[in-house]
């Protein structure tokens, strides 16, 4: 379009110049390119714009144009031009405007409607014109191409450094790169010992939530990385911390990169998103082990990897180790179908119960079968004691060990968090002696960090002293008998009441991989396969519970006695007779009114 075509209704209207640049770095440091952008001001005035109708839109500065939802300024011109208040849009080139071809061919047709003209360093143009609509439109799809072309080269420069690994990213607590870009573990002690400690109690208690609660009963805190030059920071365990340390394989000296990848969806506006997600392990752009010094073997971090996986709730294994009385929890399979039963506790947890519905929940066919848990899971629970009686005492003689080394842990982070105290006092100290004392206004500040850091200090050596006292403690003469006697007796420390379900839980699912259970209804029974660790199978056959009868039932001979005595007697005065006979109910309570009245009523005696 030639300037002279330029009609007086378009200089009666604003002169729009969009100044924009993509990031923070580019609007601070490439100024030249912010000016050019500014300077077409200047070109408006030649094209014969009043200055006092020119206006500068640069509220878009350090916004990608690749989308315009965060683009106060695009959004503001558009809005503007539908209106017909704008004569003519500037920018230095096209790529300025909008690197998306929806958004640009919007605005085009907006400035169609409203005859509004725009204009780059090179020419002017009038969307209405073919020829100038057609010139517009192929800028914008060259504008969209070339932010492909640049992405797409950065990213495979990223991912063919990587592949070497040599490429740089964010680590994870524990590691940081040196001077030659290698790799390497942090020099803290602290830190290394804080991540051993994370894994070795991962390894102990197999579940991530058991971890962070045991992390926080103790006390112990772990290392955290956190603002632009990723320093260290001590904090109480977050189960997603947690749970990144333990699964990422840096720490078993895989490099990798690509466990978190950009993914293109729709919002609720059915509009494009892009969110990061993790990514199983065959989709990672680059994994290689044996890249630099670990904190732990390969075979030691895929074993925490499968515990993790077997853990969760909706897996195909048994799941985590859970608070209920159920032994056999998520290793019981339907002899049937080959599903894996469901749990259910009744009567507030004090009934267990095993219900095969797989199929009536995919066809919606009846229960292939269901039974009572309590007589299979004793049966189950005396094979378990007669594995394990052998080795009792070599399993104390380990526990003991194992305590002992964990104790040796704990006492070097609580050792490491006084030492580290000791030195933000000498660093406050040291501060504080440099400061010229006439300068009062930095003074002030120092002293109060130097009485933070003594306050600080003094509180770790407190909790410290406590904590290792308490862990230097030596056994007393009957804690020694009692560990004793505990290993030659496994029943009674099975059966202990600090035996915690979960631990019997995961020593069991350290010795049986599953029970395959066969329950027909009419079958009076409940055969069982036990399959074990080893390959070894073991049939167990139990009887199986019957409908309405359980382990508290009255003795036939008292219900006569009740029948006999209800012909003459009332209820208040057969429980008197009762209690003086020394008799008792089924779950042993003394006799009232009410227990003969229902005694009866279930039995079915009149008076």
């Amino acid at each position: 379009m030639n300037p002279s075509e330029i009609a007086v209704g378009h200089r009666s209207r604003l002169a729009f110049v969009y100044v924009r640049q993509s990031t923070q770095h580019q609007v601070f440091h490439h100024r030249e390119s912010q000016c050019r952008q500014r300077s077409l001001q200047e070109r408006a005035v030649d094209l014969g714009w009043n200055r006092d109708l020119i206006r500068v839109v640069d509220e878009d500065l350090a916004q990608s144009a690749a989308r315009c939802q965060d683009r106060t300024g695009f959004q503001k011109l558009v809005a503007e031009a539908a209106l017909g208040n704008i004569g003519i849009i500037l920018a230095l080139e096209v790529s300025r405007l909008s690197r998306n071809n929806r958004d640009w061919y919007h605005l085009l047709d907006i400035c169609a409607v409203t005859r509004t003209l725009l204009a780059d360093a090179e020419g002017l143009y009038d969307p209405r014109a073919y020829n100038d609509r057609l010139l517009l439109g192929l800028k914008g799809t060259m504008s969209e191409a070339e932010l492909h072309i640049m992405n797409q080269r950065l990213v495979d420069a990223m991912r063919s450094k990587a592949r070497r690994g040599e490429f740089r990213f964010r680590l994870s607590p524990g590691y940081e790169w040196d001077e030659e870009g290698r790799l390497v573990k942090t020099a803290d002690e602290q830190v290394r010992t804080a991540i051993e400690l994370i894994f070795a109690r991962f390894e102990r208690w197999g579940t991530i939530h058991r971890v962070q609660s045991s992390l926080v009963e103790d006390a112990l805190q772990v290392p955290i990385l956190s603002g632009r030059r990723q320093r260290v920071r001590w904090g109480a365990p977050d189960y997603a911390h947690l749970r990144r340390i333990l699964t990422h394989p840096i720490y078993a000296g895989g490099y990798c990169y690509g466990r978190r990848q950009v993914e293109q969806c729709l919002d609720a506006d059915q509009r494009p998103l892009k969110r990061i997600r993790e990514q199983p392990r065959q989709q990672w752009h680059v994994l290689i082990w044996d890249h630099h010094e670990a904190y732990l073997s390969r075979e030691r971090f895929e074993r925490i990897q499968r515990q993790i996986e077997s853990n969760r709730r909706m897996a195909p294994g048994p799941g985590a180790p859970r608070e209920g009385r159920a032994l056999l929890q998520g290793l019981i399979l339907c002899g049937q179908c080959g599903r894996r039963m469901r749990l259910r506790y009744n009567n507030r947890g004090r009934q267990i119960r095993y219900c095969c519905a797989g199929r009536r929940s995919q066809t919606g066919l009846s229960v292939c079968q269901d039974f009572g848990g309590r007589l299979l899971e004793r049966g189950v629970e005396e094979l378990i004691l007669e594995a394990l009686q052998p080795i009792g005492m070599e399993a104390m003689i380990e526990a003991a060990a194992g305590h002992a080394r964990a104790c040796e842990a704990e006492r070097t982070h609580w050792q490491q968090r006084v030492e580290r105290a000791r030195y933000e006092v000498d660093l406050a100290r040291r501060q504080y002696d440099a400061l010229d004392p006439a300068n009062r206004l930095v003074g002030r500040e120092l002293e109060r960090r130097f009485e933070k850091a003594l306050q600080e200090l003094q509180e770790t050596e407190s909790n410290a002293k406590a904590k290792i006292d308490a862990l230097d403690r030596p056994l007393t003469a009957e804690e020694r008998q009692t560990l004793s006697r505990y290993a030659e007796d496994l029943p009674r420390l099975w059966h202990a009441p600090t035996t915690r379900a979960q631990e019997r839980k995961r020593i069991v699912r350290c010795l049986i991989e599953t029970v395959i259970v066969s329950a027909p209804r009419d079958a009076p029974d409940l055969k069982a396969e036990v399959h074990w660790a080893g390959g070894e199978v073991t049939t167990l056959a139990v009887p199986r519970g019957k409908t309405g009868i359980n382990r508290y039932v009255a003795d036939p001979e008292l219900v006569e006695l009740i029948r006999g005595l209800a012909a003459e007697f009332s209820d208040a005065q057969i429980a008197a007779i009762l209690n003086r006979k020394r008799l008792r109910t089924a779950k042993g309570l003394a006799f009232n009114a009410h227990r003969v009245s229902n005694m009866r009523h279930v039995h079915g005696i009149e008076t």
